[in-house]
């Protein structure tokens, strides 16, 4: 006897029923699968995050070193300040060359044996700087490494972005974090071993006047050694930057990961090539005045702490505090700023950053009226610079990362910008706080000012041609929605 029509239908939906449970199983299990192995992929992902805030860490301790072991140094080669006063410039250019290279073989060696090779050279001009004889080679020690510190941020700051994805806010603030902590801890691990140096109440380490040195000016040595003590911080920091590259090609050889690199080269053909290069411009001119501004803030600051009125008058020790107070503000500010990033995006963040600075630079501007009469303003508004500033180095590259591709070669126009920044803009300021003190408050609030007006304008263009789309640049957990939204959309069909 031959069904009817509704029991055949009925039979039809049974076995569909079926069907899907099955297949609604199978996803689950299939999803919990994925999970499981997400789980287990990013966990060399978090070693090697913790490698390269390593890196970071030993950056910040290289970068700090020589403005407090300057006047040690100088003794050393029995000269004066003036006379190492172009190591700046030869630090500057060591970061912008390292930088370029850095940009140059990106495509042609694996990023994770670059940053171990950036290191090295890092460390090795770490180790020869405070054994060389003559002004030349002290030169030369500088800028190679700066020349590892250039190609090294250059390289994990691409990487991080390379590694994570879309997921990248966090780690990139943690590693930005660890470079501040270093560079905030470098004077506990440096003082013992310095030289004392005693200056006029109108001269400052970082001034280009001449310094008085009170010291011998025979070597002070490691005892039983012919090796200089102030060697001593330097070995360490050398000795680290070993155990971290140590550390990274033991990761390249069981932990080595995938990076994006040909899929990235496929999203800046769409991004065309105008409007890259006018982000790419305009965000150099971002870097330019942002480093240039730090850099001269936390160079002059001691200078107008020590200065007669209308500076401030205060004595070295309650300067060396502001300072202080300004580097640990950094150092807050930035820590925080790893946990923002998991709730707020670059552009909000990056928006609060410049309130905050903008504020604190008009304070800067109305400093000869309310000095006299609240002092603990000026220490609040420093501290505000200081926490407000210090996120604003990693949001810019998250933040860049959403119009176009950052890859090796456009980080090296970002750190070239900054690099510039810091050997242009300290300047004017060097040669003028000497008869007009007030100079330092008013270049710092314009360079402020400036910076604010050129993110406005970035922020204008990028908007020209908006975002890019997420599926050019997927990370796992969308590739996944996305097998799972096309095979929801087969399964009627095979069951039909």
């Amino acid at each position: 006897m031959k069904d009817s029509p509704k029991e055949d239908d009925f039979a039809k939906k049974e076995v569909s029923k079926n069907l899907l449970g099955e297949d609604s199983t199978a996803k689950q299990d299939a999803t919990t699968d994925d999970s499981k192995r997400r789980a287990l992929s990013d966990f060399p992902r978090y070693l090697w995050s913790v490698a390269l805030g390593a890196g970071f860490f030993g950056m910040g301790l290289t970068l700090a070193i020589l403005g407090l072991a300057l006047p040690t140094l100088a003794v050393n080669l029995n000269l004066t300040i003036d006379d190492l006063s172009l190591v700046l410039i030869a630090r500057g250019g060591g970061y912008i060359v390292g930088s370029f290279i850095a940009g140059i073989l990106e495509s042609k060696f694996d990023f994770h044996i670059l940053a171990a090779i950036f290191l090295l050279v890092m460390g090795i001009g770490v180790v020869l700087t405070p054994v060389i004889l003559n002004v030349a080679s002290f030169y030369i020690c500088t800028a190679l490494s700066s020349l590892g510190m250039g190609g090294y941020e250059t390289v994990a700051n691409v990487l991080c972005l390379y590694l994570w994805g879309k997921k990248s806010e966090p780690v990139l603030q943690f590693l930005h974090f660890w470079f501040c902590f270093g560079s905030a801890m470098t004077p506990f691990l440096s003082k013992s071993f310095l030289n004392q140096v005693v200056h006029n109440a109108s001269h400052s380490v970082n001034s280009s006047a001449t310094a008085s040195m009170a010291s011998s000016p025979n070597i002070t040595y490691i005892e039983n050694t012919t090796v200089p003590l102030v060697s001593v911080p330097y070995f360490i920091i050398a000795g680290f930057l070993t155990l971290v590259i140590i550390s990274l090609l033991l990761l390249k050889c069981f932990a080595s990961l995938d990076s994006t690199k040909s899929q990235d080269e496929n999203t800046i053909e769409q991004e065309g090539t105008r409007y890259r290069y006018g982000i790419l411009i305009l965000i150099f001119w971002l870097f330019f005045f942002m480093s240039g501004f730090q850099v001269t803030m936390f160079t002059f600051l001691y200078k107008f702490g020590i200065t007669e009125s209308p500076g401030l008058a205060y004595s070295r020790d309650v300067s060396a505090d502001l300072n202080a107070m300004f580097f640990i503000t950094v150092v807050v500010g930035q820590f925080l700023a790893i946990f923002w990033s998991q709730k707020f995006s670059p552009a909000k963040i990056l928006t609060a950053d410049f309130i905050g600075v903008g504020i604190g630079s008009v304070l800067l501007l109305l400093y000869p009226l309310y000095f006299e009469a609240a002092p603990i303003l000026f220490w609040i508004t420093i501290g505000l610079i200081g926490f407000s500033g210090t996120s604003i180095y990693a949001c810019i590259f998250l933040w860049t990362n959403q119009y176009i591709t950052i890859n090796g070669s456009a980080a090296a126009v970002f750190i070239f910008g900054a690099a510039v920044g810091e050997m242009v803009l300290p300047i004017p300021v060097g040669f003028l706080i000497e008869e007009h003190v007030l100079s330092f408050l008013y270049f710092c609030s314009g360079y402020t000012f400036t910076l604010i007006l050129i993110f406005l304008l970035t922020v204008k263009f990028a908007q020209t041609k908006g975002q890019r789309l997420s599926q050019n640049n997927p990370d796992e957990e969308d590739k996944l929605k996305a097998e799972e939204c096309l095979a929801d959309q087969k399964i009627p069909e095979t069951v039909i």
